[in-house]
């Protein structure tokens, strides 16, 4: 899991969790209000109407998850090649990024990482490679992309028509840090 998944269900299980102490404990936004009205703050709302406020936003929200879960496309593991009675014959996903990487190890580039979004709808492959020969590779990438994609969609014929889409960038800086060796 993501850390900003991680963050974003952690922000909601807290308000979840602030939602039903309030609810069970309605004492508490009494407790509260009197110490607000101690420093000299002067709240007009009375504790029901907080709760029903904060019922009816935890009950958007959960509207707004649920559609969300249901609405996202999820991404299969493999490619289904045939169905029989005796079995299932499938192309995993890291199959094919190994595919694809033997197809690229020839053409001068180095360090090919392969990300696969694999839905019922498109197939699209995002590869990031490095090379020595970085205005050499630039020219050659149409030529590149259009050939792995007609390769591709060889690899995967007959299966369905399911567009490919191939995403070449190459000597892109990668979102993480690089380790290097450090020297004492």
């Amino acid at each position: 899991m993501k850390k900003w998944q991680k963050s974003l269900l952690s922000l909601l299980s807290i308000g979840y969790l602030i939602g039903l102490a309030i609810m069970l404990w309605p004492r508490v936004i009494l407790t509260i209000m009197a110490l607000l009205k101690r420093i000299n703050i002067n709240i007009t709302i009375s504790s029901q109407t907080i709760v029903d406020y904060y019922g009816m936003t935890l009950i958007a929200i959960t509207i707004i998850i649920l559609l969300v879960i249901l609405l996202m496309p999820s991404q299969k593991p493999d490619i289904q090649l045939s169905q029989t009675k005796r079995g299932r014959l499938a192309l995993s996903n890291d199959g094919i990024s190994h595919f694809i990487q033997t197809q690229l190890s020839g053409e001068g580039l180095s360090n090919i990482k392969v990300k696969i979004k694999n839905t019922r709808h498109q197939r699209r492959f995002h590869i990031v490679a490095d090379s020595i020969y970085q205005q050499y590779a630039i020219t050659e990438l149409p030529r590149l992309t259009n050939t792995l994609t007609d390769k591709i969609a060889d690899l995967l014929a007959g299966v369905n028509t399911v567009p490919i889409k191939v995403d070449m960038k190459v000597n892109q800086a990668a979102g993480g840090k690089r380790k290097a060796t450090r020297v004492i």
